[in-house]
């Protein structure tokens, strides 16, 4: 059986110490799998010779470092640029075969080598091209529209959007290396990516405390978030100063735990079609972020790996928080309907009461200039108060226990200090 001109071989340099000369007489190994998982390090990958005259070889990976490829007589084969992965163009009439690759993974063991013709690979850069530019302007147009809506309802819920926004573009930002492809060099993106994941699963835990109310048997799931978060925020802090592994591991976990918490806690809340329509979406999403995140960091493959799955993700994420920006946004619009209509129910209710009031404000000031001017007793004040709503003589009496005598005796007496001779003319003095 012949063996294929592109098999790759490999062999792990746990030492550091190989050269270009010395890797030459070691013992390559057949490359069975890109993905070994937490035994990363130094490799050395050995290419016999390619099916094509002339071919391009390309790394689609962000998680490596150092990376030199060198040709059997020990030249080094420049790196190309202008590229979004590390790619190297490679002829048979330039290169003397076997060609020898060195590379540094300081995460996970994961070498997806590539080896295509010129037009295949112009191909799948226009393709890889074609997809950013909807990633990207997809992203941006999402994060716009959250900022506008922000600035419409004046309601804080969306800057909450926009951080998960950001957050998750920054992560895709550091995977597909866009940024290399831009010619911005930063040392390590490991960072970044840490950086956007770690502020997803605080969000998650932001959103909780301050736009869902927790009932008293719901509040292990708040004591849990907040201790997964610490055990984020501990990790990244590990993971950067340490660029171990397992600190990734660690941060990607606990924020996909506590998105995941939150999740729980929106379906517990939710009701009817909506709470299994949910059900459904947040498994999906949960099984690729898990699969990309963890497992695929652990070199457990659920399913193949491609260098669109970041995008991916985030785009399914994407659309989900576009359809909670327009739930929210409608939400809000009805709720400020109803507000208004409240708001002008009350204002008509308050028109009326403040009519009564200056019709009673009046009434007061009258009796009160009566009072002043004429010296009256506070029983005298009471009965004119009572003949002005045109009480009879029988309920005055009654209403103050007073005997007919005595209620004559105060209403002669009220009369006279007034000027006036009967009861009738009290009526129209008074108001």
């Amino acid at each position: 059986m012949s063996i294929p001109p592109e098999t790759i071989y490999h062999l792990k340099d746990a030492s550091g110490k190989h050269t270009i000369t010395s890797v030459k007489r070691a013992e390559f190994t057949e490359l069975h799998s890109e993905n070994l998982g937490v035994d990363n390090g130094i490799y050395w990958f050995k290419i016999n010779n390619i099916s094509q005259p002339r071919a391009i070889l390309e790394l689609q990976t962000s998680h490596v470092t150092t990376l030199e490829l060198y040709d059997n007589n020990g030249t080094l084969v420049p790196i190309m640029k202008d590229t979004r992965f590390p790619s190297y163009f490679i002829s048979k009439d330039l290169h003397s075969f076997p060609l020898y690759l060195k590379g540094d993974f300081p995460l996970e063991a994961y070498f997806p080598i590539t080896i295509s013709n010129e037009g295949v690979y112009a191909k799948n850069d226009r393709v890889n091209m074609l997809g950013i530019g909807f990633f990207y302007g997809t992203s941006i147009a999402l994060l716009i529209a959250t900022l506008i809506f922000f600035f419409i309802v004046k309601n804080t819920k969306f800057i909450f959007f926009a951080f998960i926004i950001f957050g998750i573009l920054l992560s895709v930002i550091a995977q597909d290396n866009i940024l290399n492809f831009l010619g911005i060099n930063i040392c390590n993106t490991f960072y970044l990516e840490a950086l956007g994941h770690y502020s997803v699963g605080l969000m998650a835990m932001f959103f909780m405390v301050f736009y869902l109310k927790l009932r008293s048997n719901q509040q292990w799931i708040k004591w849990s978030i907040f201790s997964i978060v610490a055990i984020s925020t501990f990790s990244l802090f590990f993971f950067i100063v340490t660029e171990m592994l397992w600190g990734l591991i660690l941060v990607n976990s606990c924020s996909i735990l506590a998105t995941a918490l939150l999740w729980i806690l929106i379906l517990r809340i939710a009701k009817g079609p909506k709470r299994y329509v949910l059900s459904l979406i947040y498994s999906v999403n949960l099984f690729f972020l898990v699969n990309v995140f963890v497992f695929h960091l652990l070199g457990i493959t659920l399913l193949e790996r491609s260098t669109f799955d970041g995008a991916g993700i985030a785009l399914l994420n994407f659309t989900l928080i576009a359809v909670l920006l327009l739930l929210s946004f409608y939400g809000i619009q009805t709720t400020g309907v109803i507000m208004k209509h409240k708001i002008k129910r009350y204002v008509e209710e308050l028109k009326e009461l403040n009519t009564y009031r200056n019709i009673q404000d009046t009434d007061d000031d009258y009796l009160e200039s009566l009072i002043y001017q004429f010296k009256l007793e506070n029983i005298e004040v009471k009965i004119l108060d009572d003949i002005a709503k045109g009480l009879s003589n029988e309920a005055i009496a009654s209403k103050y226990d007073l005997t007919t005598d005595r209620l004559n005796q105060l209403t002669k007496s009220l009369y006279t200090k007034l000027g006036l001779e009967t009861s009738s003319d009290l009526q129209n003095l008074a108001f």
